[in-house]
Parts: structure tokens; sequence; C-alpha cells
């Protein structure tokens, strides 16, 4: 299959490999000019990327690199977003018109970042995926070279509409064989593992991060017992929201075991526990880490929102959103993903619910 990646850092690198040695024509796009230039500028020369993996190391030829988001994005028969969450409102305005019939769209992670694309392409014969958390966690080490350090062993998605699930996930399964299938985008949303660890491991320990002056490992240092609390109150918060719209109440530890461990019958956290130490990155290393600046305003602000649209509670949730505003002096709640953002905000949750399965040809417009 031609598959185009968005997105050229770390994720898009390792990707971009690891699809490449499936047999796949992967073609990669850089949308801004913020970060790894360098790496960009000997992929487009190169059109090869080294990488390393569990001792392996090797080179593979891709396609192309480009800046052609319309030709890249139309001539693709799957294409994957992979930047961060913050940029998927604006990617959505320059990909979505150069969408068609028959294709697949996956965000990964999503956040329902995917109903910005979505209700951009009503009736155009689009399917839609979100990703949880992206399959391969990496690092580029040198222009053009990308250490894979971690790889999920499950990577559920969830699809828009549900209905389409079972047709899509075995299309993409030709691409990452690991891919399962959560209920719908929605379930997908929530199971995001940085919503929970991300936002309350670098809020809590942000003391520790600027005292230790890069030499901070979240993952290892930020859970102890009193936090784990803390994770606990907030991951109930999400679970109310999952039971609300009928969707299977898994816990963090739970799902986070799902993805990265082998086996299902061991203790949940032993599954943190063997990724801290064996699979987590170092850092974040300042406290405008995209711990905060990504899932809290993407992640955070939409549960508080379909939280708001639901009647369930989430002052964790809330408080947790306001101490990074106070933080950063920022108001992420004024910066934050919402339903209104993401178009959707005018639908009942009856209506969501309908829309989630079917689409949204089998639900009207309101009336202005």
């Amino acid at each position: 299959m031609k598959i185009t990646i968005i997105g050229a850092g770390n994720a898009g690198l390792s990707h971009a490999a690891m699809i490449t040695k499936q047999g796949h024509q992967v073609t990669i796009v850089k949308t801004t000019r913020l970060m790894y230039e360098d790496s960009f500028d000997v992929l487009i020369q190169k059109k090869q990327i080294e990488y390393e993996k569990d001792g392996e190391r090797g080179v593979v030829s891709i396609e192309k690199a480009t800046r052609d988001i319309p030709d890249a994005v139309s001539q693709a028969d799957v294409i994957f977003v992979l930047t961060q969450s913050v940029a998927h409102k604006k990617l959505s305005e320059l990909i979505a018109p150069h969408l068609r019939s028959g294709q697949i769209l996956l965000v990964s992670p999503g956040y329902a970042g995917s109903f910005y694309f979505s209700t951009k392409c009503k009736g155009r014969g689009v399917v839609f995926a979100e990703g949880e958390s992206i399959p391969f966690d990496s690092r580029i080490i040198a222009p053009g070279k990308v250490n894979i350090c971690f790889e999920n062993i499950r990577n559920p998605i969830g699809v828009f509409p549900s209905e389409k699930t079972e047709e899509t996930l075995k299309i993409l399964q030709k691409i990452i064989p690991r891919f399962t299938a959560r209920q719908n985008v929605l379930e997908s949303a929530f199971h995001n593992p940085n919503l929970i660890v991300h936002t309350v491991g670098t809020i809590m320990s942000v003391a520790r991060i600027e005292h230790s002056k890069g030499d901070f490992w979240m993952y290892r240092e930020s859970f102890t017992p009193t936090i784990m609390k803390l994770v606990g109150e907030l991951d109930a918060e999400k679970m109310a929201i999952l039971k609300y719209f009928e969707l299977p109440t898994q816990s963090f530890a739970k799902s986070f075991q799902f993805r990265t461990y082998d086996d299902l019958s061991a203790d949940p956290m032993e599954a943190l526990r063997h990724y801290a130490e064996f699979g987590s990155p170092k850092g974040p290393v300042d406290a405008q880490t995209r711990y905060i600046t990504e899932d809290v305003p993407m992640g955070l602000c939409f549960m508080s929102s379909i939280g708001e649209k639901a009647n369930i509670p989430t002052p964790v949730c809330d408080a947790l959103i306001s101490t990074a505003s106070a933080m950063h002096q920022k108001n992420y709640y004024a910066k934050g993903r919402t339903l209104g953002q993401l178009g959707i905000d005018h639908y009942s949750v009856g209506e969501l619910k309908k829309i989630l399965k079917t689409g949204f040809q089998h639900v009207a417009e309101p009336t202005p």
C-alpha cells in the first residue's frame, strides 16, 4: 500500500522505518520548520532512514520526503498523522480538502482529534481511526537516524464510524500487525495513557524536574504511593465518562498493561514498573514540557468538556488544569480542546452515541 506519514519527528521516522520493512511505499511529510530540519534534509537527499531496534541496525528506503501535502495525501491509501495533538486543528484544514473516498486516516495519539478531520469530510467516504499511543517509542539520535527503544505488544485503535471497525482493522493490520480494536474513537481518546501519567506525573513532580536540571526519570520517580492515589481519582473520573457512554470501564493500569505487557494475568502495576525500568525515556527536562503543554489542553480539557456535557463531575481533572494554568501563567481552559472546538457541541449526548457508530449521515444537523 501507499502510506503517507504526516510528521517527520521521532514518531514519523520510526514508523516510516517499520512500515517500510513491512513492504509498503512510505512518503514522509513535514508540515513545519520548527524542529529536525537537518534530519529532514537527509531524508530528502538520501530517501533512506537508518534505525536501531533491539540491537538490530538497518537502513530502509522510503518513497520520498516532501512538504507537498496535497500530492502526498491524495496519492495515499492510508494516512498516518503522527504529530503532537496540538497540531490537529491546523492539519485538518490543510489535509481534509485532499482526502477522498476509500482512504483511511489514522490520528495517533488522538484525543478525539479525528473529529477535526471527519467534520470536514461528511459524506466523502473517508474512514477515520485513532490510536491511544504510538506503536513505537523512539528518539532521533542523528540526522536521518532513529533509535526505537520500545514497541507496544498491542496497539488498540478506535474507528469512526465504528460500524466500519472490522474491515478497517484488517487493512491497518497489514501495515502494523499489532493493531487491535476498541469500540470507538471516544474509548481510544480516554485510554491515551498521557491523559493520566503525563499530567499527574509532571505537575506533581515539577519541583524535582527543575531541581534535577535534566537528570529526571518520570516513570521511575513520580509514581509514589500517595501520587498513585491521585492517579486513581483522576482515573475514576475518566471511567465515569466511559460508563456514561456505555463503553468498557478499563482502568488506566489495565489499559497500560494491555498495550505494553505480554502477561495479562499479572498485576497491572507490574507492567508500569517494567516499562519504567526497561522502556521509558528520560525526562521531562523542564516545566515547559509537552507533557503539560499538550496533554493538559488537549487531554484534560477535552475530558472536562465532555464531563460537563454529560453532567459528570471532574474535580481532580479541573484542579490539574487550574494548577497547570497557574504554573505556566496561561489559561489552558481557553486554549483547550472542547466539544465546541471539535465542531460537535451542538449534538446531544444521545446523538453523539449514534454518530460514533454510524457517522454523521443519519443524524440531522440542527436548524440555524
